[in-house]
């Protein structure tokens, strides 16, 4: 039977990485989702037998239609397992991290939850603002996905696991919310860490109280 692959992705890099897979393995059928609508209709269309490579997506699959996909499903996710959750980026400066990556890992109910094939780590640039680490993590994840491309273009095993773990401390976006507050008392010093950690979502003390 061909192999059957879904990416779950953005516009911008659908073409791009559907033909990554096509030239890494002819034969396959590549589909296209960026939604969880387009992702439910690629499942039906495809019976379940299908495996999924979500990229950077913000969408969280249910567990029922994670249930239906007969092959392991992997999730290609900004931040090293140490910053599991919401906004790694933002968690990851604000923290004073000196390195930063990309971690592919099993899709499961829980997010950010199954367990890690894939970890690309990089020193993260001193003093530097959310975006700019973003655009940093994007060329690594690109990486990711084609050593997690690959190996599903041409087999339809399940990727090795790593000895690597999530951090047990999962943040949330209430949390980023949070952290992009600034106390009315804080220090300058604090204040530019804030506003590198959460950029055009920092909320200075007169911005919160108009």
């Amino acid at each position: 039977m061909q192999r059957r692959i879904i990416i779950l992705t953005g516009r911008r890099e659908a073409p791009f990485l559907q033909q990554f897979m096509l030239e890494r393995n002819p034969f396959l059928a590549v589909a296209v989702a960026h939604n969880l609508s387009s992702l439910t209709s690629a499942v039906d269309r495809f019976d379940g037998n299908a495996r999924l490579i979500s990229f950077l997506a913000g969408t969280i699959v249910p567990s029922a239609l994670l249930s239906q996909l007969q092959l392991t499903p992997y999730n290609i996710h900004p931040g090293p397992p140490e910053y599991p959750g919401s906004h790694p980026e933002s968690f990851a400066i604000w923290e004073g991290a000196e390195s930063f990556g990309v971690t592919a890992h099993e899709m499961t109910e829980r997010v950010d939850a199954g367990p890690i094939v894939a970890v690309c780590r990089f020193p993260a640039p001193p003093d530097c603002e959310r975006l700019e680490l973003a655009d940093l993590t994007y060329g690594y994840a690109v990486k990711v996905f084609s050593l997690v491309g690959a190996f599903c273009a041409d087999t339809d095993e399940a990727m090795p696991h790593m000895e690597e773990q999530w951090a047990p401390r999962k943040r949330t976006n209430k949390q980023f919310q949070a952290l992009c507050q600034m106390p009315i008392d804080a220090s300058s010093e604090k204040a530019a860490k804030l506003w590198r950690a959460c950029g055009d979502d920092f909320i200075s003390p007169a911005a919160a109280q108009a």
